[in-house]
């Protein structure tokens, strides 16, 4: 008899339940999915070209205006997929925290609990990957994925990046906030009104140590807070309000483990970005493809995440498997500003 418990409608249920991560970029600026029946996934950008109605001459009549044109966009989003698998040798072994004598746990309890845990985990690391991808198209302006078999680049005809020159870097005498204005400018033209500044660990520091920001705090321009980690691993630095501008700075402190087991920040330590907190942007994601255990035959699920399980007799194994194919998608991409390599 099948156990409901394995059923992909409980187990989606089951993280519907669980609380995700506190994930700055994802919650805040890309907290809206869309899902799609297809694998594929279709996106538009359209540039806001700020026309202003022209004069006409009462006897020409109107003139003619033209219709601002978008760009649509098909990309198949790369499959993420982590498995679990739950074997004899599993059962025989009791779990993290469990007395090692006498438990009174049965080979059935241990089996739920540890499907449970493995659901758990799968579904922290797929709303990392969530958060990682995020980053790298607020930093890059693009989404390069790398895989199992799988190579491809996403491009949103992001340009408002710069990699400074070695003569901008942000010393301790470099004029950080006439850097700060005129970035500032630059989104105006978009009709964006930055307020949110976003650094790695080494922006923050050349920011404390910064001259001018040390003049402007000193003239109660720049207000330094007490020091208070906010949640989504964020550290609120300080504000600051200067001629064209008004800016709260963050410090983003997050990580994630690479391949090779090494602790890597979510935001380059040398990059800062420009926005506006008011920013919201989409999740994309595309249908699920998988053989359903219980009918063994092939089923399609149009959902953000999708959960099920692999049931093998000979040798009795059972394997918990979460895939999602997700794609952050920008609704503007005149709306950020990227300066890089600025330490």
């Amino acid at each position: 008899m099948t156990n409901k418990y394995y059923e992909p409608k409980y187990l989606r249920g089951v993280i519907g339940k669980i609380a995700p991560l506190r994930l700055f970029f994802r919650q805040r600026f890309f907290s809206e999915g869309v899902t799609f029946p297809t694998e594929s996934v279709s996106f538009e950008f359209a540039a806001n070209k700020r026309l202003l109605l022209p004069y006409a001459n009462v006897r020409a009549g109107a003139v003619p205006v033209d219709r601002e044109g978008y760009q649509l966009k098909t990309f198949t989003p790369p499959l993420l997929s982590g498995s679990r698998t739950i074997t004899p040798d599993t059962l025989a072994t009791k779990m993290f925290g469990e007395s090692p004598y006498n438990s009174g746990m049965t080979p059935d309890e241990r089996a739920a609990r540890i499907a449970a845990n493995d659901l758990m985990e799968l579904q922290d690391a797929l709303y990392r990957k969530e958060e990682y991808m995020c980053a790298r198209v607020k930093q890059d302006g693009k989404l390069s994925i790398e895989g199992h078999g799988v190579s491809a680049e996403v491009d949103y005809g992001f340009d408002q990046i710069e990699s400074v020159k070695a003569a901008d870097k942000w010393t301790v005498n470099y004029d950080i906030l006439g850097k700060l204005a005129k970035t500032a400018r630059e989104l105006r033209k978009h009709g964006v009104n930055p307020d949110m500044l976003i650094v790695g660990a080494d922006v923050s520091e050349a920011l404390s140590l910064n001259e001018g920001v040390l003049k402007l705090r000193h003239d109660q321009f720049v207000k330094i807070p007490d020091p208070a980690s906010l949640e989504d691993g964020i550290t609120y630095l300080m504000q600051i309000r200067a001629p064209g501008l008004y800016l709260n700075v963050y410090e983003y402190n997050e990580y994630y483990t690479d391949e090779a087991g090494n602790l890597v920040p979510l935001i380059d330590a040398g990059t800062a970005i420009m926005m506006s907190s008011r920013e919201r942007n989409l999740m994309l994601y595309g249908a699920v493809t998988y053989i359903d255990s219980r009918t063994r035959d092939y089923a399609t699920e149009m959902a953000e995440y999708v959960p099920y399980v692999i049931t093998e007799e000979d040798p009795p194994s059972r394997k918990l498997v979460v895939s999602s194919r997700c794609l952050p998608m920008p609704r503007d991409v005149n709306s950020w500003y990227v300066l890089k390599n600025l330490v």
